[in-house]
């Protein structure tokens, strides 16, 4: 049996040239009781790492922080020459929106008194980094929703305006062949066109579910930078490790006494269907705040029916009742066809009902992040293997 391999490395991005598709970002403005603090100096600590990112205020008392690994929870914290220290806490980014909190400082004093913190997280409406109708799908979300085929797909069409189509998914109507879908910032689209992403013709995911940390759907994407293509934008964000170990173990099957034959009044022929999927992931830090791996391997295999329909005979014609599983070919017509075949020009061509097919893919998942200092951050390489 012949295997196709697909490979997909993605560049080592330090976090200073890091595309806004995979990141998120804070901002605010610090202030005292006389107006904008220039100077103040704001720190964002991403406490299941250790990662660092700061920054100081500018004139206006503003500050920008940008390129923040997606998730959390952070700890902010600002500080400044005559001034209390002040802490926000539990602080979760999300991809491509910046989380906007304020701070009020207070002068030091022996009598200390209470400290205003304001905070407010993304605005999903209005916010300055949203270009168009979007929607953002969590690791919490992917961990409690359910799903039937253990595919992304299934989550990407919880977004209004998503339809199933014979090429993915579709937005307002738009064909699924237009979308850009996208895997930590590179392209993973299908080149040749016979599907929407890579490996849908064998009816296998892209990428594992467990392997997946946000996905963001932008179905109007009026962003100068994303470019090239005229349907929606399918955003992915892969999981890193982090300071804790974190191992997981899964298996999910269904078979054909899980599925339904009665619709109405008519029963659709039972036939042969398996599925397995199995996997393990597991994260954690090789130098504990510095550098995270993270890995996950997956591999489905699957038995399918090749068709519902059966040929029509004498005893069983295809009428308008029966439609939904008898087809209009006659069996005695298809059978004398393949004797022909075999005959004149010795072709089996195979049975044309109750058959099955069997596909089977792996995806392997890949992961390294390096805080190098508290300015620059190596984010990984990210290598998907399917077969």
């Amino acid at each position: 049996m012949k295997r196709i391999f697909t490979v997909i490395i993605s560049l080592l991005c330090f976090t200073g040239t890091w595309a806004q598709e995979t990141t998120s970002g804070i901002q605010g403005k610090v202030t005292d009781e006389k107006g904008p603090i220039q100077g103040a100096i704001v720190m964002a600590t991403h406490q299941p790492t250790g990662t660092r990112y700061g920054t100081a205020t500018e004139i206006g008392g503003n500050y920008y922080l940008t390129n923040l690994r997606i998730g959390g929870p952070y700890t902010i914290s600002v500080n400044f020459v005559g001034y209390d220290s002040v802490l926000q806490e539990g602080v979760y980014l999300v991809l491509g929106q910046d989380f906007s909190a304020d701070f009020k400082l207070e002068a030091s004093k022996t009598t200390l008194k209470e400290v205003t913190v304001t905070g407010k997280s993304q605005d999903k409406v209005f916010n300055s980094k949203r270009t168009g109708s979007e929607e953002t799908i969590n690791r919490a979300q992917i961990n409690s929703l359910p799903t039937v085929s253990r595919n992304l797909f299934d989550f990407i069409k919880l977004t209004p305006g998503a339809a199933p189509s014979s090429f993915g998914t579709a937005f307002g109507g738009q064909s699924g062949q237009y979308n850009n879908f996208t895997l930590d910032g590179a392209n993973f689209n299908n080149s040749f066109g016979l599907s929407s992403v890579v490996g849908g013709q064998t009816n296998s995911a892209p990428i594992s579910l467990e392997a997946l940390e946000q996905m963001q759907i932008s179905q109007t994407p009026f962003d100068v930078r994303n470019g090239n293509f005229t349907g929606a934008l399918i955003n992915t964000v892969t999981r890193s490790g982090t300071n804790d170990l974190k191992v997981s173990i899964y298996d999910y099957t269904k078979s054909a006494d899980f599925i339904g034959y009665n619709v109405g009044s008519t029963v659709v022929p039972k036939q042969t269907f398996n599925y397995n999927l199995y996997g393990a992931s597991i994260g954690g830090a090789i130098i504990k705040n510095k550098v995270f791996y993270f890995l996950n391997y997956e591999q489905e295999q699957r038995t399918d029916p090749g068709t519902s329909y059966v040929a029509s005979t004498a005893s069983n014609p295809a009428t308008p009742g029966n439609v939904a599983s008898v087809s209009a070919a006659n069996a005695d017509s298809l059978n004398a066809l393949k004797q022909y075949l075999m005959t004149k020009y010795n072709y089996n061509p195979g049975s044309f009902q109750g058959y099955s097919y069997r596909t089977q893919s792996s995806k392997l998942t890949a992961k390294i992040d390096w805080n190098i200092n508290s300015k620059t951050h190596l984010h990984s390489n990210t290598i998907s293997l399917a077969h």
